[in-house]
């Protein structure tokens, strides 16, 4: 560049007030995107114009930046008019098109000018330009007016004329493309003899950048490994290229070449195809190649080779040269070599790794395969034995699916010894059931419960409490009765049947157990003389099942209710004129007839002692409300010699001249009777015991809830030590004895009548206490 350049380039340089381009002195370069100018644009705005009039001008299509002020703008225009025609200016060129015109296009041009415009693009980019209009001066070879395009040093050529003559050289419509990224454009004009304007008003030319496939002249050179080009695959974009390798090489840091490098290929998609490096053609020596699948868990794998399969092998020596190894979850399942493809492989997993090695020679052409995956699959479930059902089962099984399992009626599961109340199985990623299939075993029942004064018979096979056995319960009669309701019978009620739940059943009440209830009333050897107590005859075992023995402040009776309670006296527990010392020592026995025999069958405890709330132990002339209960601690077993007494139920069991009976171990003949004796007693008026009474000047309170028994011409009495016991009486009707009185108090012993405790006025009071159903 002349010295002239650089100073129009420092004198913009000055006007902007920034460098500018670095190559002056030399081919200063004044560079302005869309056309010749003394002021560098932003790129992004091209210019338009030109600052001389003896220069091509360019155009854009967008509007130029601000020029230098008119100071600056005279000076340089001074300065251009001082080397009005030499040098060369550059252009950048845009993706868009841009207008270049000859000086004063489209007026004519004036002779006497040359100038050369550099067109430069980006880089990744060529120069493409049209002639849309071209009218120069003709001439033999061009060799006075013409425009010479070069581009790279080549020459793309020269041409004169107008467009459409056969005069010249003109260009046409054809395209001119760089080689490079950048253009020359030489417009020569020579002067003339009489520098007077010309005819020919020049050209309008159009230029753009236009981006430069890199990978199609890597492919169109003839060279084998272009040094600019990628040694593998090449992929163009807009301004550039980039490069990339084959699967199983890296790219190197030069950014073409590539290394092959397969030792951590990981695949996870579902399926696709694994190769070695090159195939079909020979695979590279030296690998150490490692592939690993890996698809979702659950899922197992299935491989595929295809052909050809070629790997490098010996005929005596298996694989010393190459081989491929196959892992399934990290076990070894074949090393493969030879040009024999290994059959289909089902890994029945999720995890497959391939080891390829091979040694620094061979031309073998490697190996391909294709793999798939589908969800894992478990074995069919199979029952162990007749009695298991498979809920819903299903055709076939696979990952995450589960069965359920259960049994007929009347079975359980079990596994190993246990018990199951419910089995679930799932079917695991590793193709098996997460549980081992249970069995079913016949439900049992156990062995029944035993009842209480009670037993029961199998009315199936003899001790089988399996599933839909049945046994019948029953009471130990005549002693016991089982207890029932509505109508029911006692064999209904006392059939239990081994139900599929296991447990014992009736079908009335459930689970719930039968009740033996004491049979009250029932002597198997009722009292049939009419003996005395007072001179009589001793009593038989049995005559008086219920007799209670008391020892508590002296000898004194009772009478057995139910299996558990004993009727008596309140008197015998907390006498007349007697003071209370804390609680007495209350000895109770059952069972005999003879003191001595009875006490030696054991003492009975007694847990409760209740006496009615209306005896009064401070009145000695009062026996109102002289009634008591002693609950014992156990029930007693019943028996021939121990069963206890009834109830009364009714009013009739008190009318006059109804016999009844009084058993004690009273006094007999003024000494205390070691046996058990008794006398038949009738029931007396109310009002002939009032007037005897009243003969005998007592006070004695005689209530409505006493009556009197007896008769004063037989001498016939109850006396001390009978205190306590009943007055039993037979009930005909009902077929039992029923305890109507209580020996209470009396006037000596054998002198006239004796009071007792009306028991019917406190039937209500005593099965409360009891708390015994009706």
């Amino acid at each position: 560049m002349s010295s002239s350049r650089c100073l129009v380039s420092k004198l913009r340089e000055l006007s902007l007030g920034k460098p500018h381009s670095t190559r002056c002195p030399g081919n200063m370069l004044i560079r302005r995107q869309g056309g010749l100018g003394f002021a560098e644009a932003d790129r992004k705005q091209p210019l338009l114009g030109w600052a001389s009039p003896g220069r091509p001008q360019a155009t854009g299509t967008q509007p130029h930046l601000p020029w230098p002020t008119p100071r600056w703008w005279f000076l340089l225009w001074g300065v251009l008019q001082a080397f009005p025609t030499q040098g060369s200016v550059v252009l950048l060129a845009q993706w868009l098109p841009q207008k270049l015109t000859s000086p004063g296009y489209p007026e004519p041009y004036v002779k006497g000018q040359e100038s050369s415009t550099d067109i430069e693009a980006p880089e990744g980019y060529v120069v493409r330009l049209l002639f849309q209009d071209f009218d120069l001066e003709p001439s033999p070879d061009c060799e006075r007016d013409s425009v010479t395009l070069t581009a790279s040093g080549m020459d793309l050529g020269q041409f004169c004329g107008q467009q459409g003559s056969l005069l010249g050289r003109p260009p046409g419509q054809k395209e001119f493309v760089s080689s490079g990224n950048s253009l020359r454009l030489t417009f020569s004009a020579p002067a003339s003899e009489d520098k007077t304007p010309g005819f020919h008003k020049g050209f309008l030319a159009l230029y753009q950048a236009v981006d430069v496939d890199e990978c199609a002249l890597q492919l169109n050179s003839v060279e084998e490994d272009p040094p600019a080009g990628c040694q593998h695959l090449c992929h163009n974009y807009v301004g550039g290229y980039f490069c990339s390798c084959r699967p199983g090489y890296e790219l190197q840091p030069d950014g073409r070449s590539c290394q092959a490098e397969c030792s951590s290929e990981l695949f996870t998609e579902p399926s696709g195809y694994i190769s070695s490096l090159e195939y079909p053609r020979p695979y590279p020596p030296d690998l150490r190649c490692n592939y690993s699948i890996r698809v979702e868990r659950g899922h197992t794998l299935h491989l595929q080779f295809l052909e050809p399969f070629e790997i490098d092998d010996h005929q005596q020596i298996h694989c010393p040269y190459d081989q491929l190894q196959v892992y399934v979850s990290g076990r070894n399942i074949g090393e493969f070599c030879g040009k024999q493809r290994p059959e289909r492989i089902d890994a029945q997993s999720n995890s497959v790794d391939l080891l390829f090695f091979t040694d620094e020679s061979g031309d073998s052409r490697g190996w391909k395969l294709y793999y798939t995956s589908e969800v894992i699959k478990c074995p069919q479930p199979k029952t162990l034995d007749s009695f298991t059902i498979i809920q819903d089962l299903q055709p076939q099984y696979q990952y995450r699916d589960y069965f359920i399992a259960t049994c007929k009626k009347g079975y359980e599961l079990v596994e190993g010894n246990k018990a199951l109340l419910s089995f679930t199985a799932v079917c695991q990623d590793d193709g098996t059931w997460h549980r081992a299939m249970p069995r079913c075993r016949i439900k049992d029942c156990g062995q029944p419960r035993s009842l209480l004064n009670g037993a029961f018979n199998y009315t199936t096979r003899e001790g089988v409490n399996t599933y839909e056995a049945r046994i019948q319960y029953y009471c130990h009669e005549p002693f016991y009765k089982m207890h029932t309701k509505g109508g029911t019978s006692e064999s209904e009620r006392g059939l239990y049947t081994c139900t599929a739940q296991g447990i014992w059943k009736n079908e009335l009440v459930g689970e719930k157990m039968p009740r033996c209830l004491p049979v009250c009333g029932k002597p198997l050897h009722p009292v049939e003389q009419r003996q005395r107590i007072i001179g009589g005859l001793k009593a038989k075992l049995g005559n008086f099942p219920w007799q209670a023995y008391t020892n508590i402040h002296g000898p004194g009776g009772g009478a057995l209710l139910g299996d558990r309670w004993i009727l008596t006296a309140a008197h015998t527990i907390n006498p007349k004129d007697h003071e209370a010392q804390g609680s007495p020592n209350i000895d109770v026995f059952l069972g005999h007839i003879n003191v001595e025999d009875i006490t030696k069958l054991s003492n009975h405890p007694v847990r409760r002692v209740i006496i009615h709330p209306d005896y009064r132990q401070e009145e000695s002339h009062n026996f109102e409300g002289d009634i008591a209960l002693l609950e014992l601690e156990n029930s007693v077993t019943l028996g021939p010699n121990l069963l206890p007494i009834c109830l009364p139920d009714n009013e009739t069991l008190y009318d006059p001249g109804l016999m009844g009976y009084v058993s004690g171990f009273g006094i007999m003949e003024e000494r205390i009777s070691h046996n058990l004796r008794f006398v038949r007693l009738p029931v007396a008026k109310r009002e002939i015991c009032e007037r005897w009474l009243r003969q005998k000047n007592r006070n004695d309170v005689f209530s409505e809830n006493m009556f009197c028994a007896g008769n004063p011409a037989t001498r016939q009495d109850s006396c001390q030590g009978d205190s306590g016991g009943v007055f039993a009486v037979s009930d005909k009707r009902n077929d039992r004895w029923v305890a109507t009185g209580i020996v209470s108090w009396g006037i000596g012993c054998g002198e006239g009548y004796g009071f007792y405790t009306n028991v019917l006025k406190y039937v209500d009071w005593i099965k409360k206490v009891m708390e015994v159903e009706d």
